[in-house]
Parts: C-alpha cells; structure tokens; sequence
C-alpha cells in the first residue's frame, strides 16, 4: 500500500490544488456540464484563487491534502454545514473532496475521508451532508461505501450554462 500523509493545505499548495480541481472536474463531469466550460476551465487561474483562499483563510472551512511522494494528490474542505437554518446549528458539511485521476484507486481518497471526518469531529460536529451530482456514479459509489445515503434533499445548479442536479447525502460524525 502506498504512503499517505494528510495535512492542512497551504498557499503554497494552491498550484497543484489548481491542477487537481481541474483534472477531476474533467474527469466526473464529461456529459454532465458543456464541454466548452470544462475546456475553459484553467487550473492556473484555480491554483491562484487556491492560494489567495488559503492565505486569507476565510470562510470558516479548514482544507486538507493528501501527500503521497512529496506531491498533493487530493483536497477537500470540510466546516460548518453552509446551509443551517441556525447560527448554532452542531451539523459540519464536507464543502469538497477532489483527487488527481491518476490517484482513483489508490486509497487517497480514502485516507482524506477519514482526516475529514476527524476534523469534523474535532469541531464538534455529531452529523455531516455533502452535495453530489446526481450523475457522478464514481463519486455517488465512493460516497456510499463510506456511510454516507442520499436523505432525498435535492436541489439544481447552474454550471457554465448546465443545468445540474445534486442530491444531499448525510451521516454521522464520530471521532475516531
């Protein structure tokens, strides 16, 4: 099995993060947003909004990556479910959670889903929910053998004139 190291991510991550958020976009949505905005899409132009996120370190969400060979492979943000009806609501939400292509397979994603899950633990959250397109099977299948069900939320967003369609999944949180 290969060697994984999951840290908080740094501005001086944001070119790889920029290259990974492309990459996997490329790869989940061929036929589910236009071609012409995934063609669009350039990973310097996401590794520099990466970087400035990450500097400001605003938004409330903490970012992890996965290392494998000093190289970032994956990324995901987990914080404070962004939708809670109130200021004070304990539910955490898992923002996003991309791989390098070249990674599927190989367990880091796995291993970010567990960090992820830990974090959100630390932050006190007892219960979590992500968002997935509904025609994302990679994701949805990832998704569900790590305990996640779909609580039948759905909602629709707009993507470089693509109408998609995301269901919610939740599931518990419990520190490991």
């Amino acid at each position: 099995m290969m060697a994984f190291v999951v840290r908080q991510a740094l501005p001086s991550d944001g070119a790889a993060m920029g290259q990974i958020h492309v990459a996997a976009w490329r790869s989940a949505y061929v036929g589910v947003i236009s071609d012409s905005y995934l063609e669009g899409l350039d990973a310097t132009t996401f590794g520099l909004r990466w970087e400035a996120s990450l500097r400001e370190s605003t938004g409330g969400s903490t970012v992890l990556v996965v290392m494998r060979d000093d190289r970032v492979v994956a990324m995901c943000a987990v914080g404070p479910f962004r939708d809670r009806a109130e200021p004070d609501d304990p539910t955490g939400e898992l923002w996003m959670l991309n791989a390098d292509p070249s990674s599927f397979g190989t367990g880091a994603a796995v291993k970010l889903h567990s960090a992820a899950l830990q974090t959100l633990a630390e932050q006190g959250h007892r219960s979590a929910v992500l968002w997935v397109v509904d025609r994302n099977p990679r994701a949805r299948r990832f998704y569900e053998r790590e305990g996640w069900a779909a609580d039948g939320v759905e909602r629709d967003a707009e993507f470089g004139g693509s109408t998609i369609h995301e269901l919610r999944y939740v599931r518990q949180v419990t520190a490991i």
